[in-house]
């Protein structure tokens, strides 16, 4: 058989996205499964019309930045919402998900050997998207704090990332935290990649965008998500700010990879962009309000958890189970028919702890969930 890359024969499969595919798997059996695995929240949205959308010009392709008129509505509800400016000619690119932009984004960046750097619990994609553009990921483990990020910086440095609010934790940096990075990346010559796909996930306090601390972008590129901020994460719908000059970058790795994203669902969006907020913003309020009832229910069962305020996810601690993270969560997959996602995923520091996700399962399910957990954690102790 002819040779396939080492690169991506050493690269490991998303872990919530193999550990959902075993859900599946169970469920095309007939047996029941509580999803606390799931990267979204399930929102409640009707179809809006379609018959007002430029037919026939949403079957074809589209602008390769995004359809100008979703760009226009992103600019404006970023500035509205988090006061940060957007050239929308030049500073935002709509593509296939956040997903893609940020993984265009490190190829338009990185050289082979460059260095990034996350802070663990790091999103599961981050260390394969950077070891997949050649680069090295550098994990900062999850007890340091990010003040103590200059340790890791080297003269291969390039990047720093964030995810603010942070998925599987909840926590949500300030813009004392913020503007501490700034300094770091104009002292240091870096980038800021801030991923920032559950902005809107934060209700009792303002969310801070990287991109109002840093309003010229000359070190800030912000990534957000259609997906997930208005429930359609089936429709792959994400995109990047940052200075023209390296959105332009970005622009051409889109054109040779992606092209476009789905010019109807482009569209759709644009044209009831206000509509699908009036019927998200609700639901997310009660997701996070369900998050903070969780958090008070796992006090009062001994589940601990790293602690955080926005998102639908929780990063619970397994100690003191002998169990790793993966071992965990497959018995407990297979046995408890619950399914939550290794810590190990999100980095080498986090192999005692597993992600829950709260926003797809009833309150009910959430708290049996729970307590399957605390009893295999007493179990395997």
């Amino acid at each position: 058989m002819p040779q396939i890359s080492t690169v991506v024969h050493d690269t490991s499969e998303a872990m919530s996205i193999k550990y959902n595919t075993m859900v599946y798997e169970l469920r095309r059996r007939g047996q029941d499964v509580i999803v606390m695995s799931l990267g979204e929240a399930y929102f409640d949205i009707p179809l809006l019309p379609m018959d007002d959308l430029p037919y026939p010009e949403v079957n074809h392709y589209s602008h390769s930045r995004g359809v100008r008129e979703l760009r226009v509505k992103l600019a404006e509800y970023f500035s509205s919402e988090y006061g940060v400016s957007i050239d929308v000619d030049r500073e935002i690119l709509v593509t296939a998900g956040s997903k893609a932009a940020i993984h265009m984004t490190l190829m338009s960046i990185l050289d082979p050997g460059d260095e990034v750097i996350c802070f663990e619990p790091a999103w599961v994609s981050y260390e394969q998207q950077i070891r997949l553009c050649y680069g090295v990921p550098v994990g900062v483990p999850y007890d340091k704090s990010l003040y103590d990020c200059e340790a890791y910086v080297t003269p291969r440095t390039r990047a720093i990332i964030i995810n603010n609010p942070n998925n599987p934790r909840g926590e949500v940096f300030d813009e004392a935290a913020l503007r501490y990075l700034l300094d770091v990346a104009r002292r240091r010559n870096l980038w800021i990649l801030s991923d920032e796909a559950y902005s809107d996930f934060l209700v009792d306090q303002e969310f801070v965008s990287f991109g109002r601390v840093d309003p010229a972008k000359t070190h800030a590129v912000v990534f957000n998500s259609i997906s997930k901020n208005y429930g359609v994460s089936g429709w792959r719908l994400g995109y990047v700010i940052g200075h023209a000059s390296l959105i332009d970058q970005v622009l051409k790795v889109n054109q040779h990879l992606i092209t476009c994203p789905a010019t109807i669902l482009s569209w759709y969006v644009a044209r009831h962009f206000d509509e699908i907020l009036d019927i998200t913003k609700p639901q997310i309020r009660n997701v996070v309000c369900k998050r903070k009832q969780l958090a008070a229910y796992m006090d009062t069962i001994g589940l601990s958890y790293l602690p955080g305020a926005a998102t639908f996810y929780f990063f619970v601690s397994i100690a003191p189970s002998r169990l790793t993270s993966d071992e965990f969560c497959t018995r407990l997959l297979l046995e408890d028919h619950v399914s939550v996602v290794p810590g190990i995923g999100y980095g080498a520091s986090c192999d005692r702890f597993v992600r829950v996700s709260v926003g797809t399962a009833t309150m009910e399910d959430n708290q049996y969930g729970l307590r399957k957990i605390k009893e295999l954690i007493d179990k395997t102790s």
